[in-house]
């Protein structure tokens, strides 16, 4: 089975969230279930790191509007795994950039046609590698509106050409809030008829639907965990009929874990290791390991009561997870005898709302915010922290929380998508022998409170908490599992 992953980022080359961990990790797991995969992604500012003159491979040049561009192809084995062959998209006008869609917090204007590039790129790869050394592809794996164009142009611009021909498409949805529409202006640099601008394809409210290519085209169509997958059916940012006209093909796969990445046994981003085995007792010296990491963080970030419990939140700024929650309970957080650290990453479209965050946050004296995109900080947040706090309004999957579980720290969540999925709810002793951490149910600050005010309880009786942590950190979230999933669906697809 030959296979290709086709994304906009990609971890370790580029990743900006969730897209760019699964995307560039999930090939290495498909390897080591005997598929053979690639990645396809373009060529950023930071990647050049990776290749050299004898990396060049192909030149192809590419219909623009009424422009010829040449693209070339870049090869080379993944770093990680030299079984698997990674081609980056080269051109440097389009992809050549200090960020990936965006430069200090604005999106590129130009981002439809980088894109629309990308996908033709993409699509001329295969076609090149057919004609050239008779490389037959069996599937190629899309991720998010910015490959979602490859469908249409494999099933029914380019369907003649032998390469693609049974070829299977499969299209993962990994937050279905970012689309891809853009006003008809753009139509021409697709170089394709205006037959596709109808609403059984590419028209959405008058705009290009790049998304709705990867909904209608695709063989089948995956969402990153079962509860999102239900959920976008009903609340799909105005997909949703289209999403439930199309449940026959609709498929909810959990997002796994990357061990190499992810791992208090190995993580280079901390000093003190620590994992638990089959006795609960191996809890406690998880937890001496954890308190030396988290005194270093106290110490690091002046907080000074030592022997309170730390919670910590990492993700991007944006409202979808939860921060008006957290926003309108800062007074509450401030009462606890806990101790916060929020990392953030810069989203300048709420400017406004991050300074007002800020300033709320400097007149407690146990809260403290940081905007960063810092990796090892995160990583060492993860391990010194006692609770994760992740109350988005939704959450396709999201990995912080399995990631808080697997370093012994226990999620706050809301029950909405993969936290739902991921997140098993403690509420009494007869859930203590699966539970793995908090839930509420109502997005709501008295709902959010009451689970945080319950936790802090919790926290207080050493041995159900104990247990909840050796509970988390034995739950199997790998990769692997995931790699498995997408195995099954890739035999239903060529069956």
């Amino acid at each position: 089975m030959n296979l290709f992953m086709i994304s906009s980022e990609a971890y370790p080359f580029s990743k900006t969230g969730g897209l760019g961990d699964i995307a560039g990790s999930l090939p290495l797991a498909l390897n080591s279930i005997k598929i053979d995969s690639s990645l396809v992604v373009p060529l950023y500012k930071d990647n050049y790191k990776f290749v050299d003159k004898k990396s060049e491979y192909a030149k192809l040049k590419i219909k623009h509007d009424k422009n010829d561009i040449e693209v070339e192809i870049i090869k080379i084995k993944h770093p990680e795994n030299l079984n698997i062959t990674v081609y980056f998209i080269k051109q440097d006008k389009f992809f050549n950039r200090n960020g990936l869609y965006s430069e200090n917090g604005k999106d590129y204007e130009d981002n439809a046609s980088r894109f629309i590039l990308f996908s033709k790129a993409v699509v001329q790869l295969i076609i090149y590698l057919y004609k050239k050394e008779k490389f037959k592809l069996d599937i190629i794996h899309l991720n998010d509106w910015q490959t979602s164009l490859i469908a249409l142009y494999i099933k029914e611009v380019y369907n003649e050409e032998e390469a693609l021909k049974n070829l299977k498409v499969i299209f993962t949805i990994h937050n279905l809030a970012y689309q891809g529409n853009f006003e008809t202006d753009i139509y021409n640099l697709l170089n394709i008829s205006w037959k596709f601008f109808v609403h059984s394809r590419l028209e959405f409210y008058g705009k290009v639907s790049f998304i709705k290519a990867g909904i209608i085209l695709s063989d089948l169509i995956t969402t990153v965990s079962p509860s999102y997958a239900k959920e976008i059916q009903s609340e799909g940012f105005g997909l949703n009929n289209l999403l439930a006209e199309n449940s026959y093909k609709l498929f909810g796969v959990l997002n796994g874990v990357n061990d190499n990445s992810w791992n208090p046994k190995t993580d280079k981003y901390i000093k003190h290791h620590y994992s638990v085995d089959s006795n609960i007792d191996s809890v406690e010296e998880c937890l001496k390991k954890k308190k030396i990491i988290r005194i270093s963080l106290y110490k690091e970030f002046n907080l000074k009561n030592k022997n309170f419990p730390l919670i910590t939140m990492i993700s991007r700024f944006d409202p979808q997870k939860g921060l008006d929650l957290i926003y309108s309970s800062f007074f509450e957080l401030s009462t606890y005898d806990g101790n916060f650290i929020f990392l953030f990453s810069k989203n300048n479209y709420f400017q406004n709302f991050e300074e007002e965050f800020i300033k709320r946050a400097n007149r407690t004296k146990n809260i403290k915010v940081v905007f960063d995109f810092d990796e090892a900080l995160a990583h060492r947040l993860t391990a010194g922290s006692d609770m994760y706090l992740m109350p988005s309004k939704f959450e396709p999957c999201g990995l912080n929380q399995i990631y808080s579980m697997k370093y012994g720290s226990l999620p706050i969540v809301h029950s909405v998508g993969g936290l739902k999925d991921t997140v098993i709810n403690y509420k009494d002793s007869k859930s203590l022998n699966k539970a793995t951490g908090f839930v509420f149910n109502d997005y709501s600050v008295n709902d959010f409170v009451d689970a945080m005010d319950f936790a802090f309880k919790i926290y207080n009786n050493k041995k159900v908490w104990n247990k909840l942590i050796y509970n988390a950190m034995n739950k199997d979230y790998s990769l692997l599992k995931t790699a498995k999933e997408y195995k099954k669906l890739y035999i239903k697809l060529l069956k």
